[in-house]
This record gives structure tokens, C-alpha cells and sequence, in this order.
């Protein structure tokens, strides 16, 4: 059973500034420890000041000088079991400067975070190719459905003694 984080983030201003919080400090957790710098690309923030709470993004970033962004994209959860998608995405800012954007897709639960990690590891401080971005990606995807399919298929109580 999945243990989903920050539930009714889409619903509560508070909850929703948590849940950004969450992600800032695994981001700056991750990437501080290789002196990485990064700052957000895309505007969460209403003309007004007010945060957009429809968590596209719930946490976006790009690395100083470097053409690599992430943006996490965070749903409300609908289901018992790991929601999770990725890809790469090539796009330009508002500037013109064309970027390779790593898109995470998510229901927020402890598993989902470790996925994301290790998908901005691969991307950011181990700079994988796309190609070879997208093969991980579908390595790490191939994975979670055969460690998971198992509490599915038989009786946790088996599983776990």
C-alpha cells in the first residue's frame, strides 16, 4: 500500500507551500552536495503574487549555466498504487534559449520521491545523454512494475516475514 505525502496540497495554500518545501530541500539536499547551482525557469506565481496551486509545477528548476531544467509536475492522488511518468522534453523559454527538460509526473509518496531523485541524479550530476536519459527511464519504469507487481499478486503477509 502507497503512503501518499501532502494529500490536499491542491486544496490548502499551507499544504501546498509545505509540499514546495519538501521538494526545494531534496532538490538543494541533492544537488548542494556537488556545489550545483540552480534557480526556477517558469513562473508559479500569479500577476498578484499568489502561488498557481495546480501543481504544474509543484517544483521546476534550471542549472546555472547549463541548458538541463527539471519540472515536477505533482497530481492529486487517485489510486492506491505508484503513480509515476517521465520524459524529456526539448522546449525554449520565453527568451528564446532552447532547453532540455527532464518532466516528472507524479502522485506524491516516499516511493515516487526516491524515483524522482534518482532520475535528477541521472540527468543532473551524472549528465545522461537524452538517449540515454530515455533508456534509463524506461529501465527505472520496467523495474517499479516488477517490484510492485509482487504486493499485488500475493498475500503480504508472505511478502514481508
Amino acid at each position: 500500500m502507497v503512503t501518499h505525502l501532502f494529500k490536499n496540497f491542491l486544496l490548502n495554500e499551507k499544504i501546498y507551500k509545505q509540499n514546495i518545501d519538501f521538494w526545494k530541500s531534496m532538490i538543494y539536499t541533492l544537488l548542494s552536495v556537488e556545489k550545483i547551482t540552480f534557480q526556477e525557469y517558469l513562473t508559479t506565481t500569479k500577476p498578484d503574487g499568489s502561488l498557481y496551486l495546480d501543481g504544474n509545477p509543484i517544483f521546476n528548476f534550471k542549472i546555472n549555466n547549463s541548458k538541463r531544467t527539471v519540472r515536477i509536475i505533482q497530481e492529486t492522488p487517485e489510486s492506491q498504487d505508484i503513480e509515476f511518468s517521465a520524459w524529456i522534453n526539448s522546449t525554449e523559454l520565453s527568451d528564446s534559449t532552447k532547453i532540455d527538460e527532464l518532466v516528472i509526473s507524479l502522485e506524491l509518496s516516499h516511493e515516487t520521491a526516491l524515483f524522482s531523485i534518482e532520475l535528477i541524479n541521472a540527468w543532473i550530476i551524472n549528465k545522461l545523454s537524452k538517449s540515454a536519459m530515455e533508456r534509463f527511464i524506461d529501465k527505472l519504469f520496467t523495474i517499479k512494475e516488477n517490484l510492485f507487481k509482487y504486493e499485488n499478486q500475493y498475500d503480504s503477509e508472505f511478502i514481508y516475514t
